[in-house]
């Protein structure tokens, strides 16, 4: 009777939380595949829209006629609206990254239903993509995954993790983010356009980490003949 019930929980366990992780990963290979193929790069940002520096971003972005896809906060969002409307009047791509950032790993799965939920109403409110979605620490749940899919969510996922939002020194050097670019024939970069209101006393800021990133994967796209994407426009390609 122990030993049925301890393999009641092992495959419980495997359902609930191994059974996203794999579907995660098969879906990030594919990915990288598609951008591979494509010759692509995807700069996407998360947890935005900061009200400082995802504008700065935006003129970034303009002044190099470089598109990109944003995972914006359903909170953050309703406090920056014309930051929304103006990334998307400029081409860019908004998705919804959840309206509180729950974990689904930490919480119950009707508060991450819910969070969910809000955060696709609250982006597809202001004229962003209502089927585009990026989980909270990537973290999914079998009832996340299932409520995602019934919802008719793409998930955007991503190949490269700057670890932009570490401390001074925990963060990828730049360089090594264009390396493994270069490496796997393209890429979605992960990044974040917060505002951190800790940044550090000394060393480089999130803010001008961000700032350099963007700026140093546009020069080395256009130098090396890759094409700047929208996730959206690279996972079209695959059902094409």
């Amino acid at each position: 009777m122990l030993m049925q019930f301890i393999l009641i929980v092992v495959l419980g366990a495997v359902a609930w939380f191994l059974l996203p992780f794999a579907v995660r990963k098969l879906s990030e290979k594919r990915l990288a595949e598609l951008c591979r193929d494509n010759k692509a790069i995807v700069l996407s940002y998360d947890d935005g829209p900061g009200a400082d520096l995802t504008p700065r971003l935006l003129d970034l972005l303009k002044q190099h006629q470089a598109v990109a896809t944003f995972f914006m906060l359903g909170r953050a969002t309703q406090a920056n609206p014309e930051t929304v409307a103006r990334a998307l009047r400029e081409g860019h791509e908004v998705g919804s990254h959840s309206f509180d950032h729950a974990n689904a790993w930490k919480v119950l799965p009707v508060r991450a239903a819910r969070d969910l939920a809000a955060g696709i109403h609250a982006v597809r409110t202001l004229g962003g993509d209502g089927h585009l979605f990026r989980p909270p620490y990537g973290k999914l749940t079998l009832a996340t995954l299932l409520d995602g899919l019934l919802r008719r969510q793409s998930f955007g996922w991503w190949t490269i993790d700057t670890r932009d939002t570490k401390d001074h020194g925990a963060r990828r050097p730049v360089q090594d983010i264009l390396d493994q670019i270069r490496t796997g024939g393209g890429g979605v970069v992960l990044a974040h356009d917060f505002d951190r209101a800790d940044e550090p006393p000394d060393g480089v800021s999130h803010t001008d980490y961000v700032m350099t990133l963007t700026e140093q994967v546009i020069a080395f796209a256009d130098q090396n003949g890759y094409r700047l994407m929208r996730l959206g426009d690279v996972l079209r390609r695959a059902q094409a």
